[in-house]
């Protein structure tokens, strides 16, 4: 039996952050999957090749084809782009904080991105068998969950990613019925993303990346194709929208 045939690729975009290098390094684990990582720069991680991109359309097409080249089909994706706050930006806590290009940022990076690398890998969702999705979304996306406002334009972001992703999910279930799509909360996660913000946070429940990438996981694992965009939380719990 050849290599493509024991094995299916796992593709990870995103390289460079907490949750992103755990769920490869557990996904490097399995001896049935091949894990790709899509970052900007190498990331070193034993049993895992890095797949350098700029993230624009043709880079992240490039890389689609070269995957698809080794004859391998897709077993997991998963995209967990995402930006908060730097060090000129932070999350607006009035309506008169909003900025335009802030904004635009936010949108881009958290909402569109996602949406293009699953433009890109299209190929292989609609070929492989029973491929499992998913993004990383974030609870205060959730309007039926918007108890105190604020952070308007990454509230707002990860809304359109909920919507763009039931809109993909309506999609997949046409061309691929074995295929599935999970919007997933990984809760707040010691991370460079969540640090400026974990003062507030209950006593246990600040996850290590190790934690949430094992929940992730495990959620797909799990996951059964029904045709529905799974919006979970890191307990599995349905987040309403």
């Amino acid at each position: 039996m050849s290599v493509t045939e024991q094995k299916s690729a796992a593709i990870i975009v995103g390289g460079s952050g907490a949750i992103a290098q755990a769920v490869a390094r557990q996904m490097a684990t399995d001896p049935e999957l091949s894990v790709y990582v899509l970052s900007r720069a190498e990331v070193g991680l034993s049993g895992v090749q890095t797949l350098v991109t700029d993230y624009s359309d043709a880079s992240l097409a490039r890389i689609a084809a070269e995957i698809e080249a080794t004859g391998l089909c897709l077993s997991r994706l998963v995209v967990t782009n995402g930006m908060l706050s730097n060090d000129s930006m932070r999350p607006e806590r009035k309506v008169s904080e909003l900025d335009a290009d802030n904004f635009s940022t936010i949108m881009t990076i958290n909402a569109l991105l996602p949406m293009r690398s699953l433009t890109a890998f299209w190929s292989l969702i609609r070929q492989s068998k029973a491929p499992r999705i998913a993004v990383l979304s974030a609870r205060v996306g959730s309007l039926g969950d918007n108890e105190l406002g604020g952070w308007y334009s990454y509230r707002a972001s990860k809304a359109a990613l909920n919507m763009m992703m039931k809109c993909a999910a309506i999609e997949v279930r046409r061309v691929n019925k074995q295929a599935k799509l999970v919007a997933y909360h990984p809760g707040t996660v010691d991370s460079p993303l969540s640090k400026p913000f974990q003062r507030s946070v209950p006593e246990g429940k600040l996850f290590t990346p190790e934690f949430s990438a094992a929940q992730l996981i495990d959620i797909l694992d799990r996951s059964e194709p029904d045709g529905e965009l799974a919006y979970l939380d890191w307990a599995g719990e349905t987040i309403p929208w």
